[in-house]
């Protein structure tokens, strides 16, 4: 068994570092695509609609393999998947950086990189963090997954700065020496599977009294959950749903949101500033309402959350008639620091429902949910302006699927299964 890093503090809390890092560095490089996309355009001539296709394919890529990635989560861990992941990942963006015609952008950015950003990203890292945190395993997901918003808010300004200065085919190879070059030596140095690989137990807790000399070393008590089994639950076809309306309203904006308020009057460099402070903000949502969860429940943090995001929606809608700052200022605050909270409280709830051996593969089902949510949303957004020439429409759309949401986490109901755990830790040990 190897010996525990000595680095004074749990190791886990190294696991939420370099999680962090992995996550800025993945998801920043891959969310620069709007960055690139004006530059492709030009230098190309192809439709804005061929083009943009490529995220609807991206997306359903993601619900595609979800299942694969979380089984191999499972069964590789992080030191094995993981720079796997980063070298496909740096293939990906190789092969775009070399592209000449549109059905080569497909395959190597919407499938290529869509696989190794499904495999570095949300499942396997939500899967790691949840075997090394219970008590704090909202805080602990929430630190790590902050990376995401971070990423998308500093890669902005360098995918723009590294296009301007070397152009976007340039740029990509970049990226490819970039991503597995710092991933590959991280993964390697720092990552280790779940606690009991050094000797830890979760949270950093003493290791419980062994019921006899030769017995093995105990950890914390799992609800063990076969994922065949978890699939005939009620709780996991409600957080289901509660995990397709978060990607189908997420997306609905992310995609549309800069283009509604150009329409509305804005400036394009206020709607992109308001674009990239929503992201910096969500991950300041999720560490918020992550660390309340683990002091109150996931389903009421998620319910506080959800009705800020729910306040929300009329200050953009407002903004249209009446286009003042204050009022898209005040819906990023809202829908950031409030509805940016929920990703990682569904994350969490899925952990308290189901972790254990089967847990990657239980999120990966999961999560093909978010994939399906996040290509529909920004697909029919587009659909019902083309038709009504409003936006308004998907913004109803999303103040209704705010409200299934909550209903859907309280019928998922984590805090009964944390209760459960928190009663099987509590009894004492058979001799």
């Amino acid at each position: 068994m190897q010996r525990p890093v000595k680095t004074g503090i749990f190791y886990g809390w190294v696991i939420v570092l370099v999680s962090f890092v992995t996550l800025t560095l993945v998801m920043g490089s891959r969310f620069t695509f709007g960055v690139f996309y004006p530059s492709i355009l030009q230098d190309t001539g192809w439709s804005r609609a061929a083009t943009a296709g490529i995220f609807s394919l991206s997306m359903l890529v993601y619900a595609l393999v979800a299942l694969g990635v979380g089984a191999a989560f499972d069964r590789l861990g992080p030191r094995r998947l993981f720079p796997l992941a980063a070298l496909l990942l740096g293939a990906g963006y190789f092969l775009c950086s070399q592209i000449a015609t549109l059905w080569q952008f497909y395959v190597y950015y919407g499938v290529i990189v869509g696989i190794g950003y499904t495999a570095l990203g949300f499942i396997p890292h939500v899967s790691l963090i949840s075997r090394w945190f219970v008590r704090r395993r909202g805080l602990a997901s929430s630190l790590a997954l902050s990376g995401m918003g971070v990423g998308s808010l500093v890669f902005a300004p360098v995918g723009e700065y590294l296009i301007a200065q070397y152009g976007w085919r340039h740029s990509y190879l970049l990226y490819a020496v970039l991503v597995p070059g710092v991933l590959i030596p991280l993964i390697l140095v720092f990552y280790r599977s779940d606690p009991a690989s050094l000797g830890l137990q979760p949270d950093g807790d003493a290791a419980p009294p062994r019921a006899h000399p030769n017995a093995p070393l105990a950890s914390a008590p799992v609800r063990e959950v076969p994922y065949t089994a978890a699939l005939r639950t009620p709780a996991f076809w409600a957080l289901f749903l509660v995990i397709f309306t978060i990607a189908f309203n997420t997306m609905t904006l992310l995609v549309h949101q800069n283009q509604y308020l150009v329409d509305s009057g804005f400036s394009q460099g206020f709607a992109a500033w308001m674009l990239g402070l929503s992201g910096i903000l969500r991950s300041a949502g999720s560490i918020i309402w992550g660390s309340i969860s683990d002091r109150t429940t996931r389903e009421g943090s998620f319910t506080i959350s959800a009705v800020l995001g729910l306040i929300a929606m009329p200050c953009l809608m407002s903004a249209h008639a009446a286009p003042e700052a204050w009022r898209v200022i005040l819906f990023v605050l809202l829908s950031g620091l409030g509805y940016g909270g929920t990703s990682v409280l569904y994350g969490t709830a899925a952990a308290d429902l189901f972790q254990g051996r089967h847990f990657g593969k239980i999120l990966g089902i999961l999560d093909m949910g978010f994939g399906l949510g996040a290509a529909l949303g920004s697909y029919l957004a587009g659909v019902l302006f083309d038709r009504y020439q409003t936006y308004h429409l998907s913004f109803y759309v999303v103040i209704g699927l705010i409200l299934v949401s909550i209903l859907s986490m309280w019928l998922a109901a984590p805090r009964m299964a944390r209760r459960k755990s928190s009663a099987l830790a509590s009894s004492p040990a058979e001799p």
